[in-house]
């Protein structure tokens, strides 16, 4: 029987084979039929995409996760995250992120979904200095070499969301129901947030369709 230590431990796994580099281990922990949406929005990454993935995001940067929160709800495990991770220039980008991960009986990820805002991301390399236009040149070149034009187009499409007005129409349709609210953030037409629900700790994700919020889930 699969338990919620079990479930946390395949979560907790994929951040540490990130931070040291072990391409094998962390390919070994998806499932046949996997799907990674890094950010959500862009192109699913599935099959041998995979490596291509590793080695455009992953294997030239030094990343770690700063864990606040996790849950877990049938066969799926929410992280509440920072990451930085510091590029081979010495620059190192924030990223407010909610991991999603679907996990299945063999405890192998069927689907990671990272939730987080390419612009604010991006936003930290906009800066007139050389370390920070270094850094995008050799992020951009990278991406076009791993994923060539119509990946790196896939990549970037993903600032597009349900934006401000989606965030208002959640928080608005969630009222008094969550406090605390202090991480938004919107991912094609998905909203999550961190918030408290009657003082315990939250993650909330709702789909927003037509300005209409649909499919509230809460992980507490």
């Amino acid at each position: 029987m699969v338990t919620t230590e079990d479930l946390l431990a395949v979560a907790r796994t994929s951040p540490v084979c990130v931070g040291a580099h072990d391409k094998d281990r962390w390919i070994s922990l998806f499932a046949d039929g996997y799907a990674i949406e890094d950010p959500v929005g862009s192109r699913p990454v599935r099959d041998d995409g995979i490596n291509a993935f590793w080695d455009c995001f992953i294997a030239p940067n030094d990343i770690r996760f700063e864990v606040h929160h996790e849950f877990v709800a049938g066969n799926v495990v929410v992280r509440d995250v920072t990451i930085s991770t510091t590029m081979q220039t010495g620059v190192t980008v924030t990223t407010p992120a909610h991991l999603h991960y679907t996990v299945g009986a063999d405890l192998k990820i069927l689907r990671m979904a990272a939730h987080w805002e390419p612009a604010p991301v991006f936003a930290q390399l906009l800066k007139p200095r050389g370390r920070e236009v270094k850094s995008l040149a050799t992020m951009s070149a990278r991406m076009l070499r791993h994923l060539g034009i119509g990946g790196t187009t896939e990549f970037a499409l993903a600032v597009r969301s349900v934006g401000r007005r989606g965030k208002s129409a959640v928080l608005d349709h969630l009222g008094d129901a969550v406090q605390d609210v202090h991480k938004v953030i919107a991912a094609q037409d998905t909203v999550s947030l961190s918030c408290t629900i009657d003082g315990t700790p939250a993650v909330v994700m709702a789909r927003v369709v037509s300005g209409q919020v649909e499919e509230v889930q809460v992980y507490r």
